[in-house]
């Protein structure tokens, strides 16, 4: 079992498994890799003009997550539309939810948080990431992938 969703591992790979929003849907759920999610996850924020993106593997260092992935935003509505964007995609393609959500105009704003069990999107206006450092406080974690 992996300690972040309770999913079974399968291989070595953690697969998270999702209900489907259709009622009466007799399937057990969409199986989703946890590697196969983060980088589509950088693919739609990406697409939406985030910058600055790393995909971090943070599976040696934690057991809440396999990946983070880290983009800035210019501001809110930005923000707002690429959560937007992301979570339609993700739940008409995938049928799948985030477990958690906090936005940013939540508690002083400036920093997305969307939490998909083994992947953990965070998304900061430019001031935010830097005050936060979560590329220093992850140093470890071996970068995936960059894309400025």
């Amino acid at each position: 079992m992996h300690a972040a969703t309770g999913a079974p591992r399968s291989k070595g790979v953690p697969v998270l498994y999702w209900e489907t929003d259709s009622v009466g849907d007799s399937d057990k759920g969409v199986q989703l890799n946890s590697n196969e999610l983060a980088r589509k996850i950088v693919e739609i924020i990406e697409e939406k003009q985030a910058a600055d993106i790393v995909l971090l593997d943070v599976s040696e260092q934690t057991s809440i997550a396999t990946y983070f992935v880290l983009g800035s935003v210019d501001n809110v509505r930005q923000a707002n539309a690429i959560r937007d964007d992301l979570w339609e995609q993700l739940r008409i393609e995938q049928k799948m939810r985030p477990l958690n959500v906090h936005d940013l105009r939540q508690e002083g704003g400036g920093w997305l948080l969307a939490d998909y069990g083994d992947v953990i999107l965070h998304l900061f206006t430019e001031e935010t990431r830097r005050r936060y450092d979560l590329e220093g406080l992850w140093s470890d974690a071996h970068v995936v992938m960059k894309i400025l």
